[in-house]
């Protein structure tokens, strides 16, 4: 009889000891607030925080004619890290799908709703809907992406413009 009740108390005392397990990071989307052990299940989004742009990669072509004369044939292909030349310089999407864009002086400049669905966040602020791709989203980085496929005619002068655009993010 004595094993037994021993037996009972000893389980009872590892069954109490376990601890729950699940995302301890208040910054994720998964986060448990009952859970006491992180077990590395932690899943991240935009949402939450103020998202600053290290740097902005341009890839592309653009071409311009006029009268069937070629005036522009360029292939673009760049990275901008120069705090004063990166726009957006800071994006804040909140909970509430309302964003707030700010300029590197901390000046809110625009505002908007936001939506995710997959990997493709819609911005719409006043006048412009943008289709950004989320390429990837940790706890404290991020990179977007947007293709420009535009051509057109304007005054007998076509153009074709096809840039994809990566925003290099970090949360704060």
């Amino acid at each position: 009889m004595k094993k037994i009740l021993y037996l009972l108390v000893l389980s009872f005392v590892f069954t109490s000891c376990s601890k729950e397990q699940g995302c301890i990071d208040s910054m994720a989307s998964n986060y448990n607030a009952d859970a006491e052990e992180d077990d590395g299940s932690c899943l991240f989004s935009i949402e939450g925080g103020e998202w600053t742009t290290q740097s902005i990669e341009s890839n592309g072509t653009m071409t311009v004619s006029m009268m069937g004369i070629p005036l522009l044939d360029s292939i673009i292909s760049s990275i901008e890290t120069n705090p004063d030349s990166l726009e957006p310089y800071m994006l804040k999407f909140e909970d509430n799908s309302n964003y707030t864009e700010y300029d590197q002086s901390n000046v809110a400049v625009e505002f908007g709703t936001w939506s995710l669905s997959s990997d493709q966040l819609t911005i719409n602020d006043s006048d412009t809907t943008l289709i950004l791709t989320v390429v990837s989203v940790n706890k404290s980085d991020a990179i977007l992406s947007m293709l420009i496929d535009e051509s057109g005619s304007e005054n007998g002068v076509d153009y074709t413009f096809n840039v994809t655009f990566l925003y290099n993010l970090n949360r704060e």
